[in-house]
């Protein structure tokens, strides 16, 4: 499932396929946020990896994709100077049940500021009109404010709250699956 043009573009950003060699050298250094390495595994440890490690890691998410189809990683990317800004991936996709679980992940938080809801926009317009899936969801914790008010106002709500599953800051917080369904997303852009 490689191509070569970008698969998506909005007024900023472009979704492109991950270039393994330039953009996890880049995306390694964005580990060092440990917000931004939690985020790649919720359930995991938070810690930097390395361009080997992060090549690794992206190497054989893009191998399961390639052989099942059921998860796919893009890279983000400024429309004006094709700049990385970070990654949308889909670790699974349940094609049965016509559902998927997303994250977003930017490197610096100017960028996420400035293209977050435009970014995820995009996202949930691959979900629903390219892939056809009927629901999506992503999880954060309620430490994140900030990404809880930006998912809300792209039309996500809160679905699910697991009480005190999130160790982060030195202490722990609910962890939030925040989701939307292809019905609702298509209503809020009927105008579109």
């Amino acid at each position: 499932m490689k191509f070569n043009t970008q698969l998506f573009e909005s007024e900023h950003l472009i979704l492109t396929w991950y270039d393994l060699d330039q953009d996890a050298a880049i995306e390694a250094g964005f580990t060092r946020n440990l917000d931004y390495a939690w985020r790649m595994d919720v359930d995991g440890i938070p810690h930097p990896l390395t361009t080997f490690e992060m090549k690794k890691k992206r190497e054989e998410a893009l191998k399961k994709s390639e052989e099942n189809g059921s998860s796919f990683c893009y890279s983000l990317r400024t429309k004006e100077d094709n700049r990385f800004l970070g990654v949308v991936v889909l670790p699974w996709v349940s094609w049965v049940n016509r559902d998927a679980y997303f994250y977003l992940n930017f490197g610096h938080e100017k960028d996420e500021e400035c293209y977050f809801e435009e970014a995820v926009h995009i996202t949930l317009r691959y979900i629903f009109e390219e892939l056809g899936l009927h629901h999506t969801q992503t999880w954060l914790g309620s430490h994140d404010d900030a990404r809880t008010a930006r998912y809300t106002r792209s039309g996500m709500a809160v679905e699910v709250c697991q009480r005190q599953m999130v160790y982060r800051q030195g202490r722990l917080w609910d962890r939030l699956s925040m989701g939307i369904s292809q019905q609702d997303w298509m209503q809020l852009n009927a105008g579109e």
